[in-house]
This record gives C-alpha cells, sequence and structure tokens, in this order.
C-alpha cells in the first residue's frame, strides 16, 4: 500500500483557523479535501527526504514522530531554522526545491500538525497489566477469562482505533459507575496511552475466527466544532472567553495530543461533568458513529492556536536577528530585500509568512553567504513577536 492510500484509510486533516461564530470557535479556512496534504507531501517530494510513521526517506526526520511546533507561526519559526540544512540536502541529491502555494502550504502544514492526533499502537503487555490493575477484568471478559457483571470486551478485538474503545465507555459510563457504586469499586484513573493499550491488548486476547479490523476516520475538528455546540459542551466550557465558565477554558488548557490521552481525560472527569450537567438538567450526550473523534479532533486542534506574539518584543528580534540589513520596515533598514511593512499580502496570515519563508529561504541564504551574515535561528514565541511587529508596523 502507498503512503497516500495508507493514509486515506485513517486521516483527515485540518486548516489552522481563528474564527470566532457566537460562542464557538468556527474553523474559516478548511481544505474542500482534507487528504489534499498527504497528496501534496508526495507530489512535492517531500517523502524523497523525510517518512511518514517509516515509510519514505531517511536523510531528514520522520515527521510523523517529531514535534512541528505547538502553531503555523512556531512551525514558521521551525522551517526557517532547517532551511539551510534542508537547501543543502537538496543540492547534494540534486532535487529541485519545490515552490508551494499558499494553499498547498495551508493542506500541507495541517497534515503535518494532525499527525500528532494519532496514537502508536499499544503495547499489548502493559494493555494485560492495565486491565488487571485497574479492575476492568473484574467486571468484563476478554478471551473467556475475567468478571460477567458487564458484557464481554471481545467484540472490540476487530477494532484498531482506541477511540471506538473509548465512546463505548463514555455512552455506558453512567451504567458503570452505577455499577462501581454497588460493588464498592473504586473508579480507576487513565492517563496517556492508557486506553490505546488496552485495546491492543483486547485485539489479541479477543475470541473470534476471521476477524477484520476496522479503521475509524480521523475526526473532522470543524465537524467537531459544531458538535461541541451541539452536545452542549459550551454550556460549561469555553474556547477563548466564548462560552460556560463551569469548566476550564479548553483554549487555555493545554490539552495532550493524542486521541486516547484526550480520552482519558474525558473519562476521568465524566463524572463531576454528569453532576454539573445534572444541576443544569443537560443530558449527558451519546456519541454515535464518528461523533467522538470529531470532538476529540476538534480538542486536539486547540493545542496548535496560534497566540498573539508581542510587537514590542517583536521590534527587539528585528533588530536582534537582523532582519534590518536586508529588510526595510517604514523606510528604515536596508534595500537588499523589500519594506515588509508593504508586504501586507505575503505577511497578513500564518500560513503566508510560511509560505514566504519557504520560497525566498533560497535567495536569502545566497544575501546571506554573500555577505557573511550567520543565519539567525528563532526560538519561543521569537517568530510570533517579529510576525506582530510586522503587521503593527503595516497598520501605522
Amino acid at each position: 500500500m502507498n503512503r497516500v492510500a495508507a493514509v486515506i484509510a485513517v486521516l483527515s486533516v485540518f486548516f489552522i483557523a481563528r474564527a470566532v461564530d457566537g460562542h464557538d470557535p468556527v474553523f474559516s479556512t478548511l481544505p474542500e479535501n482534507p487528504l489534499e496534504g498527504a497528496r501534496v507531501f508526495d507530489r512535492k517530494g517531500c517523502g524523497k527526504c523525510h517518512a511518514i510513521w517509516g515509510s519514505g526517506g531517511t536523510l531528514g526526520p520522520d515527521l510523523a514522530t517529531v514535534e512541528q511546533g505547538r502553531s503555523v507561526v512556531e512551525f514558521a519559526g521551525v522551517l526557517w531554522n532547517h532551511s539551510p540544512k534542508m537547501m543543502e540536502a537538496m543540492e547534494e541529491m540534486k532535487i529541485s526545491r519545490p515552490k508551494l502555494t499558499p494553499e498547498e502550504m495551508a493542506a500541507l502544514t495541517a497534515y503535518l500538525f494532525y499527525l500528532n492526533f494519532f496514537d502508536k499502537p499499544g503495547d499489548a503487555a502493559r494493555g494485560e497489566r492495565l486491565i488487571s490493575n485497574k479492575g476492568c477484568i473484574k467486571c468484563h471478559s476478554v478471551g473467556g477469562r475475567g468478571g460477567k457483571v458487564g458484557p464481554a470486551l471481545d467484540k472490540y478485538g476487530h477494532y484498531i482505533s482506541p477511540i471506538f474503545l473509548a465512546t463505548a465507555m463514555w455512552n455506558h459510563g453512567a451504567k458503570m459507575a452505577e455499577k462501581m457504586r454497588e460493588r464498592q469499586v473504586a473508579r480507576p484513573q487513565l492517563m496517556g496511552p492508557d486506553i490505546a493499550d488496552i485495546l491492543a491488548y483486547i485485539n489479541g486476547a479477543a475470541k473470534g475466527e476471521g476477524r477484520h479490523f476496522i479503521h475509524m476516520l480521523a475526526g473532522s475538528p470543524k465537524r467537531g466544532a459544531e458538535l461541541f455546540r451541539e452536545k452542549k459542551c459550551v454550556v460549561c466550557h469555553a474556547v477563548r472567553g466564548k462560552g460556560g465558565t463551569v469548566g476550564p477554558d479548553l483554549a487555555e488548557k493545554r490539552l495532550p495530543k493524542k486521541a486516547s490521552a484526550v480520552a482519558a481525560i474525558m473519562w476521568n472527569h465524566a463524572p463531576k461533568m454528569w453532576a454539573k450537567m445534572a444541576e443544569r438538567e443537560i443530558p449527558i450526550p451519546t456519541f454515535a458513529d464518528n461523533e467522538m473523534a470529531d470532538i476529540i479532533a476538534y480538542l486536539s486542534y486547540l493545542v496548535y492556536s496560534d497566540e498573539p506574539g508581542d510587537p514590542v518584543r517583536g521590534q527587539k528580534v528585528v533588530r536582534q536577528k537582523g532582519c534590518l540589513h536586508c529588510h526595510s520596515i517604514k523606510g528604515r533598514g536596508g534595500d537588499e530585500g523589500p519594506d515588509l511593512a508593504e508586504e501586507e499580502e505575503e505577511v497578513n496570515s500564518p500560513i503566508r509568512l510560511v509560505t514566504a519563508i519557504w520560497n525566498h529561504a533560497p535567495k536569502m541564504e545566497k544575501t546571506f553567504k554573500k555577505e557573511a551574515i550567520p543565519w539567525p535561528n528563532f526560538t519561543g514565541t521569537e517568530m510570533a513577536d517579529l510576525v506582530a511587529y510586522i503587521i503593527a508596523a503595516q497598520h501605522e
């Protein structure tokens, strides 16, 4: 199976946007085809140097296993920092550096960010220990071993995504909690990859001949945003200050990236959430089909939202990084490159900034070498601060 076909089986991707509609963030810019980012990756030859989950080149890192930065602007910084090495490698391999449009960069960036949503394959041995230590086996059986208070878990043996199991745990959670109280069983707390590991154990231990494995499509953040409102999550939780205040603002609280870890948090906090729903006479929502994946994709997306940079700090960054040696801002600085305050179309959005950095880096590197200027690196919020300063200058 080629890389695109493999990704089509499991992946949907999204573009980072920041629009707000009513009480709920709604993403104003989503790829029409959610798999376009994977196709851009192949079409532009990224796979010659980089792998995705082990499939592809080895010259650069596997992009499914490395940190891309928390936001589009941070990604711009990562891309800038590594540009000299990438250009050197392309020259050695005699690979032409592909140019990207903002639309292509949007799809590609979304694809790379969204790889963090997926869990690594679970650890079946650890899952076996968990299902025993957490007390699951007291009520449920797997492969004929365990309790009979709840249904056998063998039916989940042909599911690959831990979200299938997480959906069932949420939908039946209230009944499970009642049984735990009756039997004086402490509610287990889950963390990180626990649900993925438990499912990996079930996959191997479940009874049944000729099982075919079922994949769940990755969630749609856009649909997740709609469900966040429809399922009344917004009554208790806000996103960037829009919504309820009973629970934390989910854009301010840094959530884990992996689907299994987000599902674990939902399990751990479920009793408190149900109690608050009862106080407000809100029915406990259930999730059908791909809805849990959509909700988790939306929550995972919030990790990658851009936080505004500081234009005051950005002015210092411009000086410290030597940007004014080549560029000017409002006529102050060098004339090797364009006046950044007049390049509104180039840097008026994070995606356009990333695209400009990628497309113009070769020309900038030649100038740096000619002028014997060291290539500056960006860390932390420096790139966001730089953008904030440039945008502020454009509107002076």
